[in-house]
């Protein structure tokens, strides 16, 4: 078990790799990772594009400001409108393409490999030029780009926990609040908006 949450705290962002290239095998099992990631209702509202060809890696250096590193193959992580299971995708798949990118993430860190997450979405710029430089259909939105490699630098593990970040239990009542036990409560009109049917 401790070996498990030592990726967590090894997991660090890589910026600089060797020239060695990334398996196809590798690459899959990356991708398994994602995949494995939760999602609203099962919604799995996402493709994946793997790029491993040095012209179009060499495209992605030059025209985006954040990706810059020099690694052997990326994933961009992609919200996928066309490939959702059902409309909970709709509302949740940039919670959920978090969520794969993290498991990619975290598989790199076990398997020796490096990686950075450079964030696309919501920045409209940088999602034409992702478009453009992949050639991407309608119905799909870049989320991220993970920068894939073999590490040429190493990282001390770490934790970043901070007791000052961490609430336990409900924030306390002044008595000045105008909140009410109801407020909590659903109208008629919010539980039609938010019926599960619908998603």
């Amino acid at each position: 078990m401790n070996d498990f949450l030592d990726v967590f705290f090894k997991r660090r962002s890589v910026r600089k790799f060797t020239k060695e290239p990334v398996s196809r095998e590798d690459l899959i099992t990356l991708l398994k990772a994602g995949m494995s990631g939760p999602s609203g209702m099962n919604a799995q509202p996402w493709e994946f594009v793997v790029i491993t060809d040095e012209e179009t890696l060499a495209k992605i250096r030059k025209n985006l400001m954040f990706a810059k590193m020099k690694g052997t193959a990326a994933i961009c992580v992609l919200g996928s409108k066309r490939m959702q299971t059902n409309k909970a995708g709709d509302k949740f798949w940039e919670q959920d393409c978090a969520a794969a990118t993290e498991n990619i993430l975290l598989a790199a860190t076990a398997m020796g490999l490096g990686a950075v997450w450079i964030g696309i979405h919501p920045v409209h710029v940088f999602e034409r030029q992702v478009k453009s430089i992949l050639n991407l259909p309608t119905g799909v939105t870049p989320f991220n780009l993970i920068i894939i490699g073999h590490p040429a630098e190493e990282k001390e593990a770490r934790t970043q926990y901070d007791e000052k970040r961490v609430h336990w239990g409900v924030f306390p009542r002044t008595g000045k609040e105008k909140w009410k036990e109801k407020d909590a409560e659903l109208s008629d009109v919010e539980k039609r908006e938010h019926d599960i049917h619908d998603l």
